[in-house]
């Protein structure tokens, strides 16, 4: 069963199967276990008899089979859900333990077993090879996993929850937003409720970029640009600010400077890269950038050009470098980096 089949099963009320929710959508992962967990419950008043929950690597398999069998009150499924299980840590004897339950599949078809674990406790290998625990495990579980959204996929999301709380926000925004706040849906949820309940309590129909910039909160990476773009337009009052808000939020500086010099290396490969003659949408194809993110780079290379961001990623090496062997380290290292650049 794929993610679609599941879906549109979930959709009609056809519950039973036994599910292992996987991969690195971890707020697809939890959304449709929380689906699930609704429709297989039934009426609230008998929900806490028809959902057991196990948590985290102390599991008892003997618990764990007799909350299969027990029947459930008043509805026509029970739920039993494992979380944050850590299917590659188990040991032979515990996995055979779970091989051991799945006769109790077609013997108890009302108990609807969902398995959630993260991306790097469970390796499910490729469709093609699957890893050797999915293969066990695909013997009485549908595998779903749920793999990171691309970035037209979190375009036409975020415009469905824009809509959905009554407020426009059009292509520029949403990528601002993603640019800004990064890819994490649950990030980026919560970041679309603070954004609407905003433009609601200032009148606003609409969210532009304006507002994105002032409301949505920053990832590191997002700083790391911010700053180094007030570096190329040697704007001191714009440095200054970037750097004193990754201070309010107390990013550590070394890695501040990591994502400086990874800035810096992006942005002299955009350079490169046009001076090859190469236009923005080769450069979005061998570099993986998102249009948004390749056109910002391409605008603030044409400021510079190449030979000034090579020798600034020079200096930056060198103060990172210099930092980590007795030198001159921490915020003052990058304050260093921004006066000797302005």
């Amino acid at each position: 069963m794929d993610i679609a089949e599941f879906k549109a099963n979930l959709k009609s009320g056809n519950l039973k199967g036994w599910y292992v929710f996987c991969g690195e959508g971890d707020y697809l992962k939890k959304h449709y276990m929380k689906e699930l967990r609704a429709a297989a419950s039934g009426d609230d008043a008998f929900a806490l008899f028809n959902y057991v929950s196990f948590d985290g690597s102390n599991i008892d398999f003997g618990s764990l089979a007799e909350a299969i069998k027990s029947p459930p009150m008043m509805s026509e499924y029970k739920l039993i859900e494992w979380k944050f299980a850590p299917i590659d840590d188990l040991k032979e004897n515990e996995l055979c333990a779970l091989e051991a339950l799945f006769s109790l599949k077609e013997e108890y078809p009302y108990a609807i077993f969902a398995i959630m674990t993260t991306a790097d406790r469970f390796d499910v290998g490729t469709l093609k090879r699957p890893s050797r625990k999915a293969t066990r495990l695909a013997a009485a579980f549908d595998i779903l996993n749920f793999s990171k959204s691309t970035d037209s996929q979190l375009l036409f999301w975020l415009k469905k929850h824009f809509d959905a709380e009554g407020v426009r926000a059009d292509a520029p925004a949403l990528n601002t937003l993603i640019f800004r706040s990064g890819h994490s849906m649950e990030v980026l949820n919560n970041e679309v409720l603070k954004l609407c309940a905003y433009a609601k309590a200032n009148g606003l129909c609409a969210v532009t970029p304006k507002e994105v910039e002032e409301v949505a909160a920053p990832t590191v990476e997002s700083d790391a640009f911010a700053l180094s773009n007030a570096v190329l337009d040697k704007n001191v009052v714009g440095a200054f600010v970037a750097l004193s808000d990754l201070k309010q939020r107390r990013v550590d500086p070394q890695i501040i400077i990591s994502m400086l010099e990874r800035t810096y290396s992006e942005l002299s490969s955009v350079a490169l890269l046009l001076e090859e003659g190469c236009g923005a949408a080769v450069i979005e194809t061998t570099l993986k950038f998102h249009p948004f993110k390749a056109k910002l780079y391409i605008n603030a290379v044409r400021k510079v050009g190449a030979k000034r961001l090579a020798a600034t990623l020079t200096e930056l090496c060198r103060i990172d470098a210099s930092s980590k062997s007795g030198g001159i380290s921490g915020y003052d290292a990058i304050e260093m980096f921004i006066t000797q650049n302005l």
